[in-house]
C-alpha cells in the first residue's frame, strides 16, 4: 500500500464522524400526482365503462372518466370504515382462495 493512500486513510480515520444528514426525500413534500396502473379483465373493464356511461346519462354529464371514478372510490375507501371493512373481508376471502 502506498504511503499516499495510507495517509488518506489515516486522515479519514482521525476525523470525527459527521452527523447523519437528513435524507433528501424527508426534506421534500411531494405535490405531483403519482401514477398507478391497474390491469382489468376485459369483462371488468367493460362493466366499469358501462357503469361510467350510465352514470353520465343519469347525471346529464357528457362523460364520466373511469380514472375519476377510481379516484373517488379510493377516497371513499379510506374515509368510510364500513366500506373498508367489507373490502378487507373480501381481500381475506380472495387470499384464502389463492393460498
Amino acid at each position: 500500500m502506498s504511503t499516499k493512500r495510507r495517509n488518506r486513510y489515516a486522515a479519514a480515520a482521525s476525523q470525527t464522524p459527521a452527523a447523519p444528514r437528513e435524507p433528501e426525500a424527508a426534506k421534500k413534500v411531494r405535490t405531483e400526482p403519482i401514477r398507478v396502473t391497474l390491469d382489468l379483465s376485459p369483462s371488468q373493464h367493460r362493466a366499469l365503462k358501462r357503469w361510467c356511461n350510465q352514470a353520465a346519462a343519469d347525471h346529464d354529464l357528457s362523460q364520466v372518466p373511469l380514472a375519476r371514478v377510481l379516484r373517488l372510490l379510493g377516497e371513499e375507501l379510506v374515509q368510510n370504515e364500513a366500506l373498508a371493512f367489507r373490502i378487507g373481508e373480501k381481500l381475506k376471502v380472495m387470499a384464502a382462495e389463492e393460498g
